[in-house]
């Protein structure tokens, strides 16, 4: 099972699990008219098909989801293909899902040149993050969780080293930035260090 597969598998167990607990709850009380067996039924017909939804992404089927979220009607995506610790391509994707305007680096060039990953520590959380240089811009693909601010990921852009957007996601993340794939896939340390927007 690829990292999308089981990242996919593993949201829609939780989304499941929560929607049949509230389910059994709902069921457990008294119904102010009677309740029929069919009633459950479509209920659950109703519930199902949304269970199987994959979470939008720029990557190909034969590639790896490092990182996708949608942001409003875009779609931030991180791809990884035949990724080692020496070997592989890494891409940061931007635009409509399909159709990226932004898609760095080339597939021609060594994409550990403009990548670096590092950590972010926080009180009660912390976050991990993948930024790609191509001067003057720095795209920071990243994903975080605070005590007292909750759970943020998105993209920041700086230019010239000040931010100049944020897209933060609009929809549950899928990702796997952190410490084991940064270490396994051979990603560089970022010396800039990042500040969440």
């Amino acid at each position: 099972m690829s990292i999308r597969e089981h990242a996919l598998y593993d949201r829609g167990r939780r989304r499941t699990k929560d929607i049949l607990g509230n389910l059994r709850a709902a069921l457990a009380r008294p119904c102010p008219r009677p309740c029929s067996a069919s009633l459950v039924a479509a209920v659950a017909i109703l519930i199902v098909p949304s269970l199987g939804q994959a979470a939008s992404s720029q990557c190909t089927d034969a590639e790896s989801v490092l990182f996708t979220c949608r942001s409003g009607k875009n779609v931030v995506s991180v791809c990884a293909s035949q990724l080692s610790a020496d070997a592989g391509l890494v891409q940061y994707l931007f635009g409509p899902e399909g159709a990226p305007k932004i898609r760095f680096p080339p597939t021609a060039r060594d994409w550990r040149t403009w990548a670096r990953a590092g950590m972010l520590t926080y009180s009660g959380g912390g976050g991990a993050y993948v930024a790609f240089t191509n001067a003057p811009y720095r795209y920071v693909v990243y994903t975080a969780i605070g005590r007292g601010w909750g759970k943020k990921s998105g993209v920041a852009v700086e230019k010239y080293g000040k931010l100049v957007s944020h897209r933060p996601c609009t929809e549950e993340p899928v990702s796997e930035l952190g410490p084991d794939l940064f270490r396994n896939g051979g990603f560089p340390s970022d010396p800039e260090g990042f500040d969440l927007p």
